[in-house]
């Protein structure tokens, strides 16, 4: 999707490995890159790494019901703040809090994605 779009693309490894530089981030998306759910810095993820892919789930079965697990991927890459994030759905941003895309704003579960984010509660069906 980078190359399509002449968007640098710096993949790393791990969240270990994003949290290490200061413009790493974590992205959630879905339908092989036809949607990015989620954009923030590596550094705001306070959760596991076991809720952050519950997480992905949990959006995926919202956005895409019934699309095979192996659709939705969490993807750990250096970019720079207020960088363009391609993919479908109108792509993404790197942006100083924590972007997430307007269909789970619309369906009001904005505060709860930030909330397993941010290790304050499991789930995003789930109370904190």
């Amino acid at each position: 999707m980078s190359d399509a779009h002449g968007l640098p693309y710096r993949p790393l490894r791990s969240m270990s490995e994003a949290r290490s530089f200061a413009d790493g981030v974590v992205i959630l998306e879905g339908d092989d890159g036809g949607q990015v759910y989620v954009v923030c810095a590596a550094s705001m993820v306070k959760c596991s790494e076991e809720s952050l892919s519950e997480l992905l789930r949990d959006l995926d079965e919202i956005a895409w019901p019934g699309n095979d697990a192996d659709m939705a991927k969490v993807f750990y890459e250096r970019r720079a703040a207020e960088s363009d994030v391609a993919g479908g759905a109108g792509g993404a941003v790197v942006a100083e809090g924590i972007w997430i895309h307007d269909e789970f704003i619309k369906l009001r579960l904005g505060d709860a994605i930030r909330e397993v984010l941010e290790g304050k509660r499991p789930r995003i069906n789930e109370g904190a």
